[in-house]
């Protein structure tokens, strides 16, 4: 995996303000004394908005830390999470749904960190619903619950694609992108159309612009320890 790809935090240096948002975000969401969050679903409001750089992120994040990390690509539509890590996407999801290749023989691993494991979405299909049945996904994303401490899913858009909150529904919790300057009512209004019955602990502002004094600012204050 090339640790300088521009989509990565640690292209900015594990100490930029970037790797510890995500950090926090790591505490936040599994948390060392509390409840153990277990799956996570993340997806944007609408496209690009950031999902799948928010889930690669935290899933490097959260194995940099040496806990065991599944992440997977269900964007069947338009799968792209493969891209950050510069990993195969001839097999993953959409070919063990098929029944071509067994989950064991589709997980990809990472060189750094060796905690980290990637399920690419497969190549792309014309009707993912299709192969989504609801025994299929879900011993699944059991059984990838088993061999990670956590499992995180990347998916479509909720306001694009439909079946999003279908997938979510097997999760333990869901998270959502929303990108700068989004009408917060526009939010809420996925939320409550889309996502009824789903878990939703919480969302991520994502495109915030940052200017390079913080940046520096920020540098300082890691190299000098306060």
């Amino acid at each position: 995996m090339d640790r300088a790809s521009p989509e990565l935090v640690t292209a900015y240096g594990e100490n930029s303000p970037f790797a510890e948002a995500y950090r926090v975000l790591q505490f936040k969401l599994f948390p060392r004394n509390g409840a153990r969050l277990r799956s996570l679903g993340v997806t944007g409001v609408a496209p690009n908005h950031g999902s799948t750089t928010t889930a690669a992120n935290l899933g490097l994040i959260v194995a940099e830390s040496g806990i065991r990390v599944i992440l997977v690509d269900a964007d069947l539509h338009k799968p792209s999470l493969h891209r950050h890590f510069e990993l195969s996407n001839d097999v993953g999801l959409s070919t063990v749904l098929r029944g071509e290749i067994s989950l064991d023989r589709a997980l990809q691993g990472v060189k750094e960190p060796s905690t980290l494991q990637v399920l690419a979405a497969g190549p792309a299909v014309s009707n993912p619903a299709a192969l989504l049945q609801s025994e299929v996904i879900g011993t699944i994303f059991d059984s990838l619950r088993e061999s990670s401490h956590i499992l995180i899913v990347d998916m479509p858009s909720v306001g694009a694609v439909a079946y999003t909150s279908f997938l979510a529904s097997f999760l333990d919790g869901l998270l959502l992108v929303v990108r700068a300057g989004t009408s917060p009512v526009s939010a809420d209004r996925i939320v409550k159309d889309r996502l009824q019955g789903v878990n939703v602990i919480g969302m991520v502002l994502n495109q915030v612009p940052v200017n390079g004094s913080e940046i520096s600012s920020h540098r300082h204050y890691a190299r000098s320890g306060g």
